[in-house]
């Protein structure tokens, strides 16, 4: 019996201890995550933490950074925020709640957006001992008319997914039914049925793994009412994938590389000069990029003052060269499209070998290490509405440049060892290829 009330004794000792494990760890996942979190993009930063026995309350200060940052402030929006949790400090995890702090001068504003007493966004996220998050933000519905007559209505957007620190990886997924804005001058923009999703992790600039977006119908209509852009059946796909030279003897950080593929779908688009097409496609692959040189040349891009700073040009110009040193290829695969006057095609192929060194210096002697192919099909049907093609492409029939059969103009080229030759036997200097595309 004695045995039987000490195991009793201790089992309720434990459970009575679990909230405060939790609590600590809690306390821990909150503060790792802040201290670990990295974004080109925000920042965040622990402004208070009160840790109890049951529940814990912390707040988050986020501030946008670099161009973001400097965009919002241009449009006179907010560009730091604070974000209460109240953290819920159970036996087997941890459970958060997180909302915007209203203060009293949003709250005017807040209240006629979104109603009296109803939190913009909501964050629901569950922890387990290991760490791993769930997590459900929730933005509410909104029917707003600000006092010029422009309205904003929407429906709930909902995004799920999941984190897990350990490995730094996350996967989420969003849908938002409606989206519906309207201006003073009749203008209005209709969006339904956006989803998405994506699986992955921030490496530096980039998330490595998938993302998809798929949109069922948008419109976009002109103040007159009879101009008007819609677009249908849209399909969005991105893929980033590290990997290592092939046959590299001693891989390292140095030479990691890195793939990026997208792909896009339409199923119809009207412009708004009443032009339909239908089945665009689109899919480009960027393979092989050193990763160090990519990741320097995107954390410039990042940086307002990268355009007029002597150093960071010049740091961008060593990036360039080791990206080019490396070697990489440029692969358009599809890009086509349905119009009334018949399907436009293209493809093209850019390798750049390895091997150069400080190509910087030497831009001439970059077009040596390029070979690959062009292939473009165009209707003549298509070319005879447009005065400029209509004009152009002509001569280069009679230049041999371009072939025409079959009611479609097609130019066909290779490009080896500093030349493009054309399907008719012609040859020029690759060094005049920009000429022809201009």
């Amino acid at each position: 019996m004695l045995k039987k009330i000490l195991a009793s004794a201790g089992a309720v000792a434990i459970i009575a201890c679990g909230p405060l494990a939790t609590g600590q760890i809690g306390q821990s996942i909150y503060m790792g995550a802040v201290e670990n979190y990295h974004s080109p993009y925000l920042s965040i930063t622990n402004k208070s933490f009160e840790r109890g026995y049951l529940s814990s309350n912390a707040v988050s200060r986020i501030e946008l950074k670099n161009q973001l940052k400097a965009e919002f402030a241009e449009q006179g929006l907010p560009t730091v925020w604070l974000v209460s949790h109240h953290i819920d400090n159970g036996f087997l995890g941890v459970k958060s709640t997180s909302e915007f702090v209203i203060d009293k001068q949003l709250a005017p504003l807040v209240n006629k957006i979104w109603g009296k007493n109803v939190a913009p966004m909501q964050i629901v996220t569950d922890s387990g001992f290991t760490g791993t998050t769930h997590f459900v933000m929730t933005i509410n519905p909104m029917d707003y008319t600000h006092d010029d007559g422009m309205t904003a209505i929407s429906k709930t957007l909902l995004v799920k997914g999941e984190f897990d620190p350990e490995n730094g990886k996350s996967q989420f997924s969003y849908n938002l039914p409606q989206l519906t804005i309207a201006t003073p001058d009749k203008e209005s923009m209709v969006v339904k049925g956006i989803n998405g999703e994506g699986k992955g992790q921030m490496q530096g600039n980039f998330w490595i793994g998938h993302q998809t977006f798929s949109l069922e119908h948008a419109k976009f209509t002109a103040a007159d009412q009879n101009q008007f852009i819609a677009i249908n059946g849209v399909n969005v796909a991105m893929n980033n994938a590290l990997s290592q030279p092939s046959g590299e003897k001693t891989p390292t950080e140095d030479t990691q590389q890195v793939t990026n593929t997208n792909t896009i779908q339409v199923a119809t688009l009207t412009t708004l000069d009443g032009q339909h097409y239908q089945d665009i496609a689109f899919k480009l692959a960027l393979k092989d990029l050193n990763y160090k040189a990519i990741s320097q040349l995107a954390a410039m891009e990042q940086s307002p003052q990268a355009a007029q700073d002597p150093v960071q040009i010049k740091q961008a110009m060593v990036a360039l060269d080791l990206l080019i040193a490396h070697g990489a290829t440029v692969d358009l695969s599809q890009l086509s499209v349905k119009t009334p006057e018949g399907t436009v095609n293209a493809q093209l192929l850019l390798n750049i070998k390895s091997g150069l060194e400080h190509a910087s210096t030497n831009l001439t002697a970059v077009t040596d290490q390029v070979s690959g192919n062009i292939n473009i099909v165009i209707p003549a049907a298509l070319v005879a509405k447009e005065p400029l093609l209509a004009a152009k492409l002509p001569v280069l029939v009679n230049q041999k440049i371009v072939t025409k059969q079959d009611g479609n103009y097609q130019l066909q080229v290779k490009i080896i060892a500093d030349q493009l030759e054309f399907s008719s036997g012609a040859k020029l200097p690759l060094a005049m290829m920009a000429l022809f595309l201009h």
